[in-house]
């Protein structure tokens, strides 16, 4: 029967508010039973290879290779089309069926699991596993409104007597309502899940869950941040007693992740501390980059600025070796920004400049003109207000490209550009006079970026 990946101790959370959601289902096939076989020797043959597919194809399963236990199936399937046992065609079919909807092809895979359904008046034992199954392939066809429906059924045909299963089925109803548009609900599914995992001593899973359901309270913004850091605690205590690496590398960057949207980043960055002390486990060079850029992130927001410098650097340097232009550019600006609240303005320019070149290598216009914002505020700092100017109305120009950005954020490049512009009049004595207040502003440079953030789910 199909199982959702929370269920899996190896399997990672997916991806917050932003990735794409892992449509990967487990499932466990039902053995197929054969009739006494009547045809003599070639019947009896026919029924052990049959049976020998069908293991061949639950190895595979259990090993991931989807594909392999696809190709199983379907020749099981066809070689039950000589035999005289309904049952097994349907067992045969079903399997095949569900092993589509794994591969990511839930269209083929509805097909088969309609063709596994009991006749009229046959037992109904694993209607559980088969409403489970065409609920999996409804989701994957988006068509959540009937996924939700069968696995509302699932939960009624022998499913709820299972804590593993039930629990599955609640994380997969979850699935649904985030792809809905309604991740309160989702919350409320997962956090379910999440209980029922724990009750049935399934730490993996229930940490996975309550990942993901931090992930949907964020998104929902039904929840009060107490509630939503509870979950979050819950999550990282439960991490302790995970022996997966990688796995517990990937809850501790979601956990810090969903600390940083509540703005608790000293709880933020302990959690990012922890998953980068993982990674040299399980080599993720792009995971690493990631963690090292919020690291800095976060003692930038605790005003931990001596302390960012090394993080910055280091995910500076790692996100080149991997040819990430754009988040490089990103560790320049936050480590421009720990130099300027450092007073260290020379080094702020620098690093601002490398910022706008890697902004420009990727055409990320908004990270563009935050660059010129800072480049601007520099220039300023050192007396050249000049090029302060210059800075501050190809931040405006680039501004006018960006349709989402808020208002607010060009209303504070036109007081800094004003602020300058009045500056330099009064250094050149334009106007008659030098005005006696004219000192320089109170300057806001560019908040930090922080990379990965999936809050959601991204994956929602």
């Amino acid at each position: 029967m199909a199982s959702e990946e929370a269920a899996d101790p190896g399997a990672a959370p997916a991806a917050p508010a932003g990735g794409k959601k892992s449509r990967k289902k487990r499932m466990e096939p039902p053995e197929v039973r054969q009739d006494a076989p009547e045809g003599g020797d070639e019947a009896a043959e026919r029924a052990a290879e049959i049976e020998g597919l069908t293991r061949a194809g639950r190895r595979a399963l259990a090993l991931g290779d989807a594909r392999e236990a696809v190709r199983c199936f379907r020749r099981a399937l066809r070689l039950s089309g000589g035999a005289a046992s309904p049952r097994l065609r349907r067992a045969c079919a079903f399997n095949l069926g569900a092993a589509y909807v794994e591969t990511g092809k839930p269209k083929k895979g509805f097909e088969f699991l309609l063709q596994s359904q009991p006749s009229e008046g046959e037992s109904g034992e694993r209607l559980g596993d088969l409403y489970f199954n065409i609920g999996a392939a409804h989701e994957g066809l988006r068509d959540f409104p009937k996924a939700l429906e069968y696995f509302g059924q699932a939960g009624g045909h022998g499913r709820a007597t299972q804590a593993g299963s039930r629990a599955g089925t609640r994380v997969q109803m979850g699935c649904c309502y985030l792809g809905m548009r309604e991740p309160a609900r989702a919350a409320r599914c997962f956090l379910d899940a999440a209980r029922t995992y724990a009750a049935a001593a399934s730490p993996e899973a229930a940490a996975v869950a309550l990942s993901r359901a931090s992930g949907s309270m964020l998104q929902s913004r039904r929840f009060r941040a107490a509630e939503i850091a509870g979950v979050l605690a819950q999550c990282r205590s439960l991490c302790e007693s995970i022996p997966d690496p990688a796995l517990r590398g990937k809850l501790y960057s979601d956990v810090g992740l969903g600390y940083s949207q509540l703005r608790i980043f000293s709880l933020a960055a302990e959690s990012f501390q922890r998953a980068l002390a993982l990674c040299g486990t399980e080599p993720d060079r792009r995971g690493e980059a990631a963690l090292l850029q919020n690291l800095g992130a976060a003692h930038n927001a605790l005003r931990s600025f001596g302390t960012a410098l090394g993080w910055h650097r280091r995910a500076a340097a790692l996100h080149s070796a991997l040819g990430n232009r754009r988040a490089q550019g990103q560790c320049f600006g936050n480590l421009a920004y720990a130099c300027s609240q450092l007073g260290n303005h020379e080094a702020a320019a620098e690093n601002y400049l490398h910022a706008l070149q890697a902004f420009r290598d990727s055409g990320d216009v908004q990270g563009q003109w935050q660059a010129c914002e800072g480049l601007g505020a520099a220039c300023f700092h050192l007396g050249d207000p000049r090029k302060a100017i210059g800075h501050y109305k190809e931040a405006l120009t680039l501004l006018s490209y960006c349709q989402d950005t808020p208002r607010a954020a060009r209303r504070r490049v036109v007081h800094k550009l004003a602020d300058a512009i009045q500056h330099q009049l009064c250094l050149h004595g334009r106007g008659g006079q030098i005005a006696p207040d004219a000192g320089q502003p109170q300057l806001r440079s560019t908040p930090p970026h922080a990379s990965g953030t999936r809050l959601r789910r991204s994956e929602a």
